[in-house]
């Protein structure tokens, strides 16, 4: 690769950045930082230099040559992120509503501990000694159990906080079923990628693999891509059907994950907050039945 070709390349993909559009070059499972202005720089550099390059930042440059034009680079490089950004949209709601619900729980659990528990613990003391004088009264024990939720409804703020402003919900989502939406957008944008390599005379084999590199297939979904192009010709490779099928199969996948990934985090999440708080709050009352009746009470 000359110098000329090497600052057309560059200067293309400068020119992608600052109109808006987020590439990234890495080998994880998840996207990580985006491609800067200053790291392009750096990769010419090392390309000039005859030095060694990321993967997938080579295989954009080969892709380029073969084909000709950066239209299979720019959705290579994109996809993982833009996939990446969508679940993240995806779950961030649920994670903002739990937060919410996390942040009136502390509010309402100092109130009940300032302002409620010392009264209900009074009248407790009151009714329990008039209704059995001989017997010792000893606190219900909900005093330590309320600065135990306390303790536990912060650390979940601060958690769903942090994972807010560090893309803690599209890992979240991944987990949920977001990583299977990654890979099958993966797979599309790999799929037409190897189309048009091998449109241009390259061999499906080597097209297979230059592809999923690209878009930064997993070693999962590039063992599929090269298993399913064995024993097809040149026509069925190049049939726009297959791409169409992967992108249905991507857009099933984001739907199911949207439609159950959210409300699993709310549901457990916020039905365990939900339950701890319930009990909290009826355990006072629990307690003073029992001391009322004359039965042995059950101690937190």
């Amino acid at each position: 690769m000359n110098v000329d070709d090497i600052q057309t390349f560059s200067g293309d993909l400068r020119a992608a950045i600052k109109a808006g559009v987020k590439l990234e070059i890495g080998e994880k499972p998840v996207p990580g930082s985006t491609l800067s202005l200053k790291q392009i720089e750096r990769l010419e550099r090392q390309i000039t230099d005859a030095s060694e390059v990321p993967p997938r930042y080579q295989a954009a440059i080969e892709t380029w040559q073969k084909t000709g034009t950066m239209i299979p680079v720019l959705e290579g490089l994109s996809t993982r992120f833009n996939a990446w950004v969508r679940i993240d949209r995806m779950f961030r709601k649920s994670m903002v509503y739990v937060s919410v619900l996390a942040a009136l729980g502390i509010v309402g659990l100092i109130y009940f501990r300032t302002s409620v528990l010392p009264q209900i613990e009074m009248m407790r003391h009151d009714l329990a000694t008039l209704a059995r004088p001989a017997i010792e009264i000893r606190p219900s024990g909900v005093e330590l159990f309320s600065i135990i939720v306390l303790i536990l409804f912060v650390v979940i703020l601060v958690v769903l906080i942090y994972g807010l402003f560090s893309g803690g919900a599209a890992k979240l989502g991944c987990w949920l079923g977001g990583d299977r939406y990654m890979r099958c957008c993966s797979q599309a944008t790999a799929t037409r990628t190897m189309q048009m390599l091998v449109a241009e005379g390259t061999d499906p084999h080597q097209a297979a693999m230059l592809g999923g590199k690209l878009a930064g297939l997993d070693a999962e979904g590039q063992g599929e891509m090269i298993y399913n192009i064995k024993g097809l010709d040149r026509e069925a490779i190049l049939s726009p059907a297959w791409v169409d099928y992967l992108s249905m199969m991507a857009d099933r996948q984001y739907l199911k994950s949207r439609t159950w990934g959210p409300a699993t985090l709310v549901l457990i999440v916020g039905g365990i907050m939900t339950f701890l708080y319930v009990l909290l709050a009826y355990w006072p009352i629990v307690s003073l039945v029992y001391d009322l009746s004359g039965n042995r009470r059950i101690e937190l």
